[in-house]
């Protein structure tokens, strides 16, 4: 993959996957702490030890359909985020859910760019219309933070019979999420 957004993709249609209905994504970039945050909390179905054990293992997937047993998302993530000087933690639990955390330190040389993060998230909420976003974008600097909030189940709520995926509604959350990483300095890291 070339970039962190790439990796959060793959990660939140694990979640997907999952059967999660509520997906938690937040963004940190601590410049302070050299540190870039990526957490994705989801309430799927869960994994054992073993399972997260398996999961950071390239030679294994849970997805039925392949022929051959190779799942290189999580091990490359947690690779990629260790090759920079950060660090990688999936916890879980049967029945309640994954939560996956990774650090990249933010100005090591072999740290990948963030990415298209404003088209990344726009695709997954716009892919799983059913599955609730609660995003934060948050960025800490000189003392300052700033955040964005986003939240479908919100908007869902306030849009009634109306579908995210109808067109005016998708030109909102695009322009809503690049209002925020912009807003949060996060379209250059």
């Amino acid at each position: 993959m070339q970039d962190i957004s790439l990796h959060l993709l793959d990660i939140i249609e694990n979640s997907a996957r999952a059967k999660a209905r509520n997906i938690k994504v937040r963004v940190i970039r601590n410049v302070m702490k050299n540190r870039l945050r990526i957490i994705v909390e989801d309430d799927g179905v869960g994994m054992d030890s073993h399972t997260i054990e398996m999961a950071q293992d390239p030679f294994y997937t849970s997805k039925e359909e392949r022929e051959k047993k190779v799942g290189l998302g999580i091990p490359l993530l947690k690779q990629n985020a260790e090759l920079s000087g950060g660090c990688f933690k999936m916890a879980s639990e049967p029945g309640f859910g994954t939560v996956l955390t990774v650090d990249f330190e933010l100005d090591n040389i072999d740290r990948m760019p963030l990415g298209n993060l404003k088209d990344t998230l726009l695709g997954a909420v716009i892919g799983h219309p059913e599955v609730d976003f609660d995003i934060n974008l948050i960025t800490k600097e000189k003392g300052i933070e700033q955040s964005f909030h986003f939240d479908t189940a919100a908007i869902k709520e306030e849009l009634g019979d109306i579908p995210l995926t109808y067109p005016d509604v998708i030109e909102y959350i695009d322009q809503s999420l690049l209002e925020g990483i912009q807003n949060t300095n996060m379209e250059d890291v």
